[in-house]
């Protein structure tokens, strides 16, 4: 396969997995009677924005890596001037959770059922793990690349759904996981517990250099 195919098919599986993501949990916040304000796919430069059923789209495919789902917006029935509100809040803590966990679990679907439900289940869990091994992420990527030379793209896509689902459920401020540990505080944002700020910084520590590293395997695998 070509550079410019295994670029291109890498930035379709990012795409697809963010996407998928963004769109279900619109989908599940919708169906518990919270319609986000925006669902933002992708990054960068806008492409496409349109208003449907009460909720603002738009599309930025030039950086797949990224997606992000809105709640924040007035009430309802309140004028333009109300304070700000992130809609989730008015579900029950459990219907909340619900909200932030089942689009990983749709992803965790699509893992099995590319690679199979023993296979795609053990991709997830070992994935808690990825962003801690950095002497593993060498071989890794260059196995993932393989696939793609092979053209084993429904095998890529699971792998993908597995590790991007159980890193993102990891318990840190930025990621799913943090979002469920916030929640006994969901209606008290300013005054969040002090060891959030410290697993915050941690999170940065470990996250940053890591996404680095790996863009930079990834390069290496596609230009070598």
């Amino acid at each position: 396969m070509e550079r410019a195919a295994l670029l291109f098919w890498l930035w379709m599986l990012a795409y697809a997995v963010t996407a998928l993501w963004a769109l279900s949990q619109a989908a599940v916040a919708s169906s518990f009677g919270v319609r986000p304000t925006l669902v933002k796919l992708g990054a960068g430069p806008r492409l496409i924005t349109l208003s449907l059923g009460g909720i603002q789209w738009a599309v930025h495919p030039l950086i797949p890596l990224v997606s992000a789902v809105r709640f924040d917006g007035p009430p309802d029935d309140a004028s333009t001037e109300a304070p700000v509100e992130n809609r989730l809040h008015r579900l029950h803590v459990v219907l909340h959770m619900a909200t932030i966990l089942l689009p990983w679990a749709l992803l965790v679907g699509v893992a099995m059922a590319c690679l199979g439900a023993g296979e795609g289940v053990r991709q997830f869990f070992t994935g808690f793990t990825v962003p801690f091994q950095y002497s593993r992420l060498p071989g890794r990527i260059d196995g993932f690349v393989a696939l793609l030379r092979d053209g084993e793209l429904l095998r890529a896509w699971g792998l993908v759904s597995a590790k991007v689902a159980a890193i993102n459920l990891l318990p840190m401020p930025i990621l799913a996981g943090g979002s469920l540990l916030a929640l006994p505080w969901r209606h008290q944002r300013s005054r969040l517990p002090v060891w959030a700020a410290g697993l915050n910084f941690v999170t940065l520590l470990v996250l940053l250099p890591w996404v680095g590293y790996s863009l930079y395997l990834f390069g290496a695998a596609i230009f070598r």
